[in-house]
């Protein structure tokens, strides 16, 4: 309603004058042929289409000498006025502006109709790479980027498989615009830590329920996002520190597999996957050789995370299944979503 309302309002704006002005020359012509001449209405309007048409029949019915000068200046206005009205439409179509409030209407209405999307703020080079998997797994994508140069890379892409917004993502109304209270997960990689801290803030007061993840710098401030409610912190310093003791210490390690993986085409169907173990699952209080989870899914647990330890790499036979692990595993995703079911998945 707000951009039918912006679109008419505009139409109004650039058109009311020429079509004012149009309007009151063929009025006034109508009239002015009655009173001076005595013509009937048929009459006059056959003088106004010759007229105005310059089609130039000569006097269909003689004409007095105020006639003929109400004429020539009936001519004379009508064509300054029309040259006047025809540069204004032009300018009009031109500049683009009604089709620019179309536009937005069209993408007002595709954001109502958007739930559980994913919503990325910031399109650098994190951004840009989980716009590209996103893409890729054929999910909903709202992307907010605020800087012109990086907006101008934005509009190279194909805008009808995500919805781009130009605008300041720690706003409320750009989060409220980008449906943040139906989205499901909202990604925060903009440049600083205050703003990642901002955008998560508002977004959790709008919608608790929206899953945060959100990139820090320093590792001070992972108190401060935890208070202000992300569900999932990602350092960017900290992946690259262990990534590089992991080689320093190991010749063969979990990193360089996630690395073999992804660059093996043969590959390219297989993922990781997180899966909880929640309540009502056969798999609770059972070893992991109780559990044969290979056998049932054709998975291998790689790892797991306890409710009480940081990841646990490659789990012992022995190893008992509790309430609350989660286990990740690599495989395709029938096999993960196999896993997921005897786990009584939920999302997290």
């Amino acid at each position: 309603m707000k951009y039918k309302s912006k679109i008419k309002s505009l139409i109004l704006k650039e058109l009311l004058v020429p079509l004012i002005a149009i309007f009151s020359i063929l009025t006034i012509g109508f009239f002015g042929y009655i009173f001076i001449e005595g013509f009937s209405p048929l009459l006059t309007i056959y003088m106004l289409v010759t007229s105005f048409s310059m089609i130039g029949y000569g006097d269909v019915v003689p004409l007095t000498d105020a006639g003929r000068i109400f004429t020539i200046l009936l001519i004379l206005s009508g064509f300054s006025f029309g040259l006047f009205s025809i540069g204004k439409i032009t300018a009009f179509i031109a500049e683009g502006e009604i089709s620019t409030l179309l536009k937005q209407r069209k993408m007002n209405k595709q954001l109502n109709s958007m739930k559980d999307h994913y919503i990325i703020c910031g399109y650098g080079k994190t951004g840009k790479k989980v716009l590209e998997d996103l893409l890729d797994k054929n999910y909903q994508v709202v992307v907010i980027e605020g800087n012109i140069d990086k907006n101008e890379k934005l509009k190279e892409r194909h805008e009808d498989k995500f919805i781009h917004l130009e605008g300041d993502a720690t706003s409320d109304e750009i989060l409220l615009l980008a449906g943040v209270e139906r989205a499901k997960i909202l990604i925060s990689v903009l440049p600083t830590d205050a703003q990642n801290l901002f955008v998560t803030l508002s977004a959790k007061d709008i919608n608790k329920n929206v899953k945060v993840i959100t990139r820090i710098d320093e590792a001070s401030s992972e108190a401060k996002f935890k208070r202000a409610g992300a569900d999932f912190l990602v350092s960017p310093i900290e992946i690259a520190t262990d990534h590089i003791i992991s080689i320093a210490t190991s010749s063969a390690d979990f990193y360089s597999f996630v690395e073999f993986a992804g660059g093996r085409q043969e590959l390219k169907d297989y993922k990781f996957g997180l899966v909880e173990i929640v309540k009502g699952s056969d798999l609770i209080n059972k070893t992991y050789r109780e559990a044969n989870i290979p056998q049932r899914t054709n998975l291998n647990v790689i790892g797991f995370y306890s409710s009480t330890s940081e990841l646990q790499v490659n789990p012992k036979a022995d190893n008992v299944i509790q309430l609350g692990d989660r286990l990740l595993v690599f495989g395709i995703e029938n096999q993960i979503d196999d896993l997921k079911k005897i786990a009584n998945y939920k999302e997290i």
